[in-house]
């Protein structure tokens, strides 16, 4: 099982709600086992870039996680969110 961890900040704080509809079109992504997305409480204390949403997937295996995405519904989602979006850092991990 792999998890898929994204973080993204906003360039414009006032697209966040927007940010978070563009993230959530994954939910019906057929790959995922399961999926989330969250915003940051941002209560970390520690000064730096801090990130305003967490997506988590998980996912049977890397030929799922290459379906995943190749799926349309990955693409429709980075459409939307990449011109709003400022820093957006991944991690894949075997769990």
């Amino acid at each position: 099982m792999i998890r898929h961890i994204a973080f993204f900040s906003a360039i414009d704080p006032t697209d966040l709600d927007e940010i978070e509809a563009g993230l959530w079109i994954l939910k019906d992504n057929p790959h995922a086992e399961t999926f989330s997305v969250s915003r940051n409480l941002n209560l970390d204390e520690i000064p730096g870039p801090h990130p305003d949403f967490v997506v988590m997937a998980e996912i049977k295996d890397e030929a799922a996680l290459a379906a995943y995405k190749a799926h349309p519904l990955y693409a429709e989602s980075i459409r939307r969110v990449r011109p709003l979006r400022d820093i957006r850092v991944a991690a894949d991990l075997r769990i």
